[in-house]
């Protein structure tokens, strides 16, 4: 049995919400130490948004998913990278070109910023994709897992710091790579059955036991009736796992 610090591994995403209704929540969750600013909030609300959470000491996992030419990620992830966040994602079907070019510039935007240098993590196939969605409206032959093991390899050979992934696939890339290689799992439901707009999906204890380092859940806390209480049922749910 392990055991480790459960509030480290959660995320919480809160792209639903407005910066006062953000700050409401995590006043009511002081245990929270890890949230996810995604495209819907970071465009409502802009840099600043960073600023205010960092204010009230929380990490941050700024998911941009940045998929562009080399020379614009890269440029992206220097700017990102002077805020002070914690984790930056791009996509790592960019190729290996833009993924080191886009490491390189997080390193160099935070050193002129003076702070630390964030994670960059690379984005494999997107949770919400089914088998068939993958082989029909992307025409891929080959399977997500295959997908997933292809791009994983794109992120570490490039020298990210991890990538994102299902929880499906995060047991075999657990099995390839150490742990200070970070899999970061959205897809999480402490309801199995209620899927929302995720296709692959497992529980906080599964995808923790498959060698998740990070749990990326959002509506299970934020939409609960008691959010505080939820977001420590769930750590209590992986603080023992085998």
């Amino acid at each position: 049995m392990k055991k480790f610090n459960t509030e480290e591994k959660i995320i919480l995403a809160i792209d639903g919400l407005d910066i006062f209704q953000a700050k409401v929540l995590l006043e009511r969750c002081p245990n929270i130490k890890w949230v996810k600013v995604g495209l819907e909030l970071f465009m409502r609300e802009g840099p600043n948004v960073i600023k205010i959470l960092k204010n009230l000491n929380k990490k941050i996992f700024l998911d941009l998913k940045f998929h562009d030419i080399p020379n614009t990620m890269s440029a992206a992830c220097y700017e990102v990278s002077k805020l002070g966040v914690d984790i930056i994602s791009v996509h790592a079907s960019a190729g290996s070109k833009a993924l080191t070019a886009s490491k390189k510039a997080s390193l160099e935007g935070a050193k002129i910023a003076t702070v630390n240098a964030p994670c960059v993590i690379g984005i494999t196939v997107l949770t919400s994709l089914s088998t068939k969605e993958f082989q029909t409206d992307l025409d891929r032959k080959n399977s997500i897992e295959e997908n997933v093991i292809r791009l994983a390899k794109l992120s570490f050979d490039a020298g990210l710091d991890g990538c994102v992934c299902s929880p499906l696939e995060a047991k075999i890339l657990r099995s390839m790579y150490k742990n200070n290689f970070e899999l970061i799992t959205p897809g999480i439901r402490t309801n199995i059955q209620k899927k929302d707009d995720q296709n692959r999906i497992m529980t906080p204890f599964e995808a923790i036991s498959n060698g998740a380092s990070k749990l990326v859940i959002g509506r299970a806390i934020t939409k609960a009736k008691d959010p505080n209480k939820a977001f420590l049922d769930i750590c209590e749910s992986i603080c023992y796992y085998h």
